[in-house]
């Protein structure tokens, strides 16, 4: 078995230490250090969407707006979780600090977009010609560049981060710029009824 797969490593490591509970090595270490980082992803992903979320209501003061900058990073984050299971990308040990990366990136864009049709009482007609919607764009291009360099690491879990973070990133840039439209435009409609 191929032990860069985390079940077979975890499959390999348990048939050790039946026959020596003892054991130490390379993969004894790799699946312990792993499971340190697993546990501080969740630590990580739970206290950066904690965050994000507490410094939206502060910052925009309003459940609504904290939803519409959230709903496109939500639906992003579950794109990308897809797109995992389809090319059969597994999260590993190495990739899965990727997704807090991408909850703090991603923010931002819509952030940035909700502020301005918000602030300017914009139609999300008129904003996607605005130079927020511009500035976005060029942002997460210029983000999107950098860690796609990552994918053409020769260590495979920093490619993988990097195939990762790119995938993250295009769903993101795609959801705030389509979908974040859409449910202003759905928000300021309701609002006229």
């Amino acid at each position: 078995e191929d032990i860069n797969d985390n079940e077979a490593l975890r499959r390999f490591v348990r048939a050790v230490q039946q026959v020596a509970p003892q054991a130490t090595g390379a993969p004894m270490v790799s699946l312990e250090a792993g499971e340190a980082v697993v546990q501080a992803f969740i630590q990580a992903f739970t206290l950066a969407l904690v965050g994000i979320v507490i410094s939206l209501l502060v910052l925009l003061r309003s459940v609504k707006y904290t939803l519409l900058v959230m709903i496109p990073l939500l639906l992003s984050s579950i794109f990308t979780g897809i797109f995992t299971v389809l090319l059969n990308l597994p999260f590993n040990f190495a990739n899965i600090i990727a997704l807090p990366l991408l909850l703090g990136i991603g923010i931002d864009s819509g952030l940035h977009m909700v502020h301005r049709s918000r602030n300017d009482k914009l139609a999300s007609e008129t904003l996607i010609r605005t130079s927020t919607v511009r500035a976005v764009f060029y942002s997460a291009l210029t983000s999107l560049v950098a860690f796609s360099s990552l994918m053409f690491s020769s260590h495979q879990g920093t490619a993988s981060m990097g195939i990762l973070l790119t995938v993250g990133l295009i769903f993101t840039l795609i959801c705030t710029l389509v979908i974040l439209p859409v449910l202003l435009r759905i928000s300021t409609q309701e609002l006229k009824l």
